[in-house]
């Protein structure tokens, strides 16, 4: 790996480690730098769930099967798919249009097709899983809400190898500029007179890079990333309030009807006037579980702030949001919203002194 030096640190001193490649150790690619990814999936990125190896359920236009297989498909914490495309060593120069072509085939891949594919991949395992199961567990896994589907058309890849040829760290770049996110992760085996040793470095994009990159068709993709990564923060807070008992068990709490979101102001109206028909569909009550804490008084079932605000845009205007934020529509009856009950989760205030502070 170009520009990195090892010491391998003992009793004697700090002993220079040599660079070899997987296949002079013997090691697969499918037996082991597969397996060892799936083991540890933060090997590549910090918070990806793995959804399926080897997946080739392809099939063209007219019915005829596809012989490819996507080494691993993952979903990071923003309801992003991810292709992980790997190469044992060295990589070919035409690495990222075979990850460009799972990427547009994983695109059309719906929540439903997600979530049977992670139960299968999961009956494999020490873990089964239903299909509805395997759904719940997505979007857990993305903050409790559904996943969006204008961003599961937008998947990300990733490459992973031990050296990148020139043409493929051009084409990288330029795919990031023109808006599809790729990365190239170098993993290099290394000898130290003990037990070999695995390095993983991000070759591309490099921190802080993107400050320096024009990337005129990205913004959308930003802002929807951006979004889902709010709703995943949110809910991650709604646990800590479940956790920390700062809202007890039974508290009923209340849609707010002024403007607490600009995008849905012009819908206010028609939300008053429904919830006057019924008041019931304006109340909910708080309930001990960290992904589904509403009860909505309408029908009884529960729900997670964002989907429940979500629902009544269904039955007010007959068209779902892609983007809601649930926190800031529901709250107490002090006036205090899941969203700002929530920043005092996120604090290192003692629970008791919050709850006395919502109390007051």
């Amino acid at each position: 790996m170009a520009g990195t030096y090892v010491l391998a640190l003992g009793s004697s001193g700090p002993t220079p480690a040599k660079a070899v490649s997987l296949h002079e150790l013997n090691y697969t690619e499918r037996k082991n730098l597969q397996q060892w990814i799936i083991t540890h999936p933060e090997l590549v990125e910090e918070g990806l769930l793995v959804l399926t190896e080897e997946y080739d359920r392809w099939a063209s236009a007219d019915g005829a099967p596809v012989r490819d297989r996507l080494d691993i498909l993952a979903l990071d914490p923003g309801g992003r798919l991810v292709v992980i495309e790997l190469k044992r060593d060295d990589a070919p120069t035409d690495v990222h249009l075979q990850a460009l072509t799972y990427a547009a085939m994983v695109s059309r891949l719906t929540e439903q097709d997600l979530a049977r594919i992670l139960a299968k991949f999961m009956t494999h395992g020490i873990e089964p899983l239903t299909d509805d199961e395997a759904l719940r567990r997505l979007r857990e896994h993305c903050g409790g809400e559904e996943l969006n589907p204008q961003i599961l058309r937008q998947p990300r890849i990733i490459v992973v190898a031990r050296q990148f040829p020139p043409q493929v760290l051009s084409a990288v770049v330029w795919l990031n500029e023109m808006g599809i996110e790729a990365k190239l992760l170098q993993v290099q085996a290394w000898v130290t007179g003990a037990s070999p040793v695995l390095t993983a470095t991000t070759l591309y994009p490099v921190p802080g890079i993107e400050d320096f990159v024009v990337q005129p068709m990205r913004e959308d993709k930003v802002k929807a990333a951006a979004r889902a990564t709010e709703g995943s923060r949110n809910t991650r807070a709604v646990r800590r309030i479940v956790e920390r008992r700062l809202i007890e068990p039974g508290t009923e709490l209340y849609l707010r009807l002024d403007p607490p979101a600009p995008e849905f102001s012009s819908a206010l109206e028609d939300i008053r006037s429904w919830v006057e028909e019924d008041p019931r569909r304006g109340r909910a009550t708080w309930v001990a579980d960290s992904t589904r804490p509403l009860k909505w008084a309408y029908d009884s079932k529960q729900y997670p702030p964002t989907t429940l605000i979500k629902e009544i845009m269904v039955q007010v205007t007959g068209d779902r949001p892609a983007y809601a934020n649930g926190g800031k529509w529901w709250h107490i009856e002090s006036g205090l919203s899941i969203g700002q009950i929530a920043e005092q989760a996120d604090s290192d205030v003692p629970a008791d002194s919050v709850r006395g502070e919502l109390s007051n």
